[in-house]
């Protein structure tokens, strides 16, 4: 079972490369495969998907994290977001942050939605715009997010190994060979907790394209 969904995954990323001038790492894309991308708003993908609602939270201390992969070029990466759940042309868009990309690559965001004002039990959508220039040529690629907010702190992965590793030694010990077991434990925790998400995203937009 698991050989079958470690295959459906690797298929879906090749597809998902293979189309994508801005990949989506984690959290689930509502468009999935965003072969849409230069399409405003949110590449395609202008309406809820179920059972595709990442939760975040409004709490101090909280990381809601955004990892993307613009694939050429260089720019900036512009996230806002819509309470129009049904996002379209006349949607309004209010402003969250806005990334260098100095060079192409990997880029993981933390979103601070209280300092948006934005409060708990609210649900929004995040769209992320990546504005890139390559070659003397630019373009805007689109992609959106279903986001329900929460009160409750919540970490991201990375962070709960940074807090792993100021405990004692004996701890140390163990995650020395939870490293060796499985590769770097940072990586793999960001990469199941991404890749369940993200899987599900590209997998549904896969059969609806």
């Amino acid at each position: 079972m698991v050989k079958i969904f470690a295959s459906a995954v690797a298929a879906a990323a090749l597809l998902q490369s293979a189309y994508a001038h801005m990949a989506v790492i984690s959290p689930p894309p509502r468009s999935g495969i965003v072969a849409n991308e230069l399409n405003k708003p949110c590449g395609g993908g202008n309406d809820v998907v179920a059972n595709n609602i990442t939760t975040f939270s409004v709490a101090s201390g909280s990381t809601n994290n955004f990892v993307l992969r613009p694939s050429h070029g260089t720019g900036n990466l512009i996230f806002n977001y819509f309470t129009d759940l049904t996002v379209t042309n006349n949607s309004v868009a209010y402003p969250l942050d806005d990334v260098p990309i100095p060079v192409a690559g990997t880029y993981e965001t933390s979103l601070d939605f209280a300092k948006a004002g934005l409060k708990a039990g609210q649900h929004i959508v995040v769209q992320a715009i990546y504005n890139g220039t390559d070659s003397g040529d630019t373009e805007e690629y689109y992609v959106c997010f279903d986001v329900e907010l929460s009160d409750e702190i919540i970490e991201s992965a990375s962070d709960s190994k940074n807090d792993s590793d100021s405990d004692s030694d004996d701890d140390d010990e163990l995650d020395s060979v939870e490293s060796t077991k499985s590769g770097s434990p940072k990586a793999a925790a960001i990469s199941t907790k991404a890749v369940l998400g993200a899987a599900a995203g590209l997998l549904v937009a896969a059969f609806a394209f």
